[in-house]
């Protein structure tokens, strides 16, 4: 693949410009968030943004509605909380791990500790900040899966000193302890960036070779290390090449989880990934850590009453029961918000999600928490338009109703999870859908392409 310009995903340094102002995508390492880090992101987008956050496909949380001229005042304050540790390395700080990080009884190892020798890692080296802002790389500590064929480097935990580096899900057969594991990913950072001089590739998935190719030559030439040297498995099992359960598509961690220390953590859905003001407010007055997931969600870690956190949460409109008819629909940002938007998705997923619960309901507004709220249609009523009622546009097939599905404004699907329907919008207004593993239909030529940089409508 070959590209001739960069991704345009946002930083905090370099924000994109939408619709309603500017975007500040604020990475967060594992999803982590302490306390006061979370009350001063609440405060920050109240004063230069929305009053609302986003949360992001890679963990992150993204603020919208800027202004240029707040921009260095924006950046000061989220320096100076702690969360953005090096500005040149703004954007490329994307690691996932566990929303149970050193909490989850099945792990095997303490991934919060490997995360942050990575970032650091990272933000020592001054040519990594060359790397794409999808750039992706993910900690598996053996508990709760994470490791992806989506993700550019994943290391994943064999034993509690072993942890094995895969490349776009492809084993690469090198073994390392947790101490060279930060070495190992700097290295193959470089290896990559070598790889892509003049492909413009932003992943090592799109490189002219392969995921595959580039595996087997990170096995050829191994990583640097700090302490003992890397191993290789030569001739892999088939535990060693993917371990005995799949490191990914799990399903997101929602409702009270057993911690191994005997507390709990409370998993959420965020509806269509905002997180409101009233959201943010009743977040921030549980003070506990708060763990962003790669499915728009969150997790309050540490709870001693799991009774009360769910109750507090339910109350302010984020729901822990995994049977919601919020779980697994998302949509871009939409009308108002992208260029290239033809619909208002956001609130044609809302009808979508609640009309799975109440299909003869319509949206009237939204609650104090700012989600779509519904009520019943009149006895008798037919619709006639789908935007007024609860069901999906008459030609998205019925099974989608218990599918995962993500709404887009456009041909380019931003941000789509794995395994999701596509419900594109259509300039006659209907909805294409497009079943997962396949892409849209671009739209016909005859329309001329949309001047200026491509906006990131939806969180990646």
């Amino acid at each position: 693949m070959v590209r001739e310009r960069d991704d345009a995903c946002p930083g905090v340094v370099d924000a994109s410009p939408a619709d309603d102002g500017l975007i500040a995508r604020v990475r967060l390492p594992g999803g982590r968030l302490v306390p006061a880090q979370l009350r001063e992101l609440a405060v920050l987008a109240r004063r230069f943004g929305t009053g609302s956050v986003d949360l992001t496909a890679r963990a992150n949380m993204q603020l919208r509605g800027l202004a240029e001229a707040d921009l260095p005042a924006l950046a000061d304050a989220i320096a100076a909380a702690g969360l953005m540790p090096s500005r040149s390395h703004d954007r490329v700080r994307n690691i996932l791990a566990s929303p149970l990080a050193g909490r989850d009884p099945s792990a095997l190892l303490d991934a919060d500790a490997v995360l942050t020798a990575v970032d650091h890692a990272l933000c020592a080296a001054p040519d990594l900040a060359a790397l794409s802002g999808r750039f992706l790389i993910g900690i598996d500590d053996g508990g709760l899966p994470i490791a992806s064929s989506r993700h550019d480097l994943d290391l994943v935990a064999l034993t509690e000193h072993t942890l094995a580096l895969h490349v776009a899900g492809h084993d690469t057969t090198l073994r390392l302890g947790p101490a060279d594991a930060p070495a190992a990913i700097v290295h193959a950072a470089r290896a990559f960036l070598t790889a892509r001089a003049h492909t413009g590739a932003w992943h090592i998935r799109e490189l002219p070779g392969g995921a595959a190719h580039f595996a087997a030559a990170l096995a050829a030439e191994p990583a640097p290390s700090e302490g003992s040297a890397p191993s290789r498995d030569h001739a892999p099992t088939t535990a060693s090449a993917a371990p005995p359960r799949h490191r990914g598509g799990s399903r997101p961690p929602i409702g009270v989880l057993a911690q191994s220390d005997g507390r709990f953590a409370v998993g959420a859905l965020v509806p269509l990934g905002r997180l409101t003001r009233h959201h943010l407010a009743a977040l921030v007055g549980l003070r506990t850590e708060l763990r962003i997931t790669s499915a728009r969600g969150v997790v309050v870690r540490d709870v001693t009453d799991p009774a009360a956190t769910v109750a507090a949460l339910e109350a302010a409109g984020l729901p822990c029961d995994p049977a919601s008819p919020w779980r697994g629909v998302t949509a871009c940002s939409g009308l108002g918000a992208c260029r290239r938007a033809l619909a208002d998705v956001r609130s044609e997923a809302a009808r979508h999600a609640l009309g799975r619960s109440s299909p003869d309901a319509t949206l009237v507004g939204t609650d104090r928490s700012g989600a779509p709220t519904m009520a019943p249609l009149p006895a008798g009523r037919r619709a006639r338009d789908h935007r007024a009622t609860g069901h999906p546009p008459a030609d998205v097939p019925r099974a989608v109703d218990r599918a995962d599905t993500h709404w887009v404004g456009c041909s380019r699907a931003c941000g789509k999870p794995a395994g999701a329907t596509l419900l594109v919008a259509r300039e006659d207004g209907t909805y294409e859908t497009v079943p997962p593993g396949r892409a849209a239909t671009p739209p016909p030529s005859v329309h001329p392409p949309v001047p200026g940089p491509p906006t990131p409508s939806t969180p990646g």
